[in-house]
């Protein structure tokens, strides 16, 4: 088992070091408390299961929730996205996931003949105000 829960990198708390396979990985332990990776890896799960078990993704968003309403998260929150009288929306802890996915949209645009520079270079700098506000 690797375990990751005391904020370690995997290498120092596994048997595993870099460059060895890792056929005998089975399970990883994430804390979610001190561990921005962890969060990152526990929303792209939540996303990923929604489908096929949405009970799970909900309680997994859940938790994502409480740890952004804690005093020592308030700073991920973008107050630029929120309804009226709602607490602001968090932003995505995949930040290079949804960096990764803007590129590529941004490629698949350019290959249409209606494609606008100006305006894909105003969504990408808006884009990456607020995952800089996110950090």
């Amino acid at each position: 088992m690797l375990n990751k829960s005391s904020g370690c990198p995997l290498a120092w708390k596994s048997k595993i070091r870099p460059q060895q396979p890792a056929d005998s990985l089975r399970y990883v332990t994430l804390d979610l408390a001190s561990d921005s990776h962890a969060r990152a890896a526990i929303e792209a799960y939540a996303d990923s299961c929604s489908a096929e078990l949405p009970w799970l993704a909900d309680i997994l968003r859940a938790r994502l929730e409480r740890l952004n309403r804690s005093a020592e998260r308030a700073q991920d929150q973008f107050a630029g996205l929120q309804e009226d009288g709602a607490a602001p929306m968090p932003l995505t802890y995949c930040e290079h996931t949804a960096r990764r996915l803007m590129a590529f949209a941004c490629m698949c645009a350019r290959a249409r003949e209606d494609y606008s520079a100006a305006a894909w270079d105003h969504v990408m700098k808006s884009f990456d105000r607020m995952l800089v506000q996110m950090r």
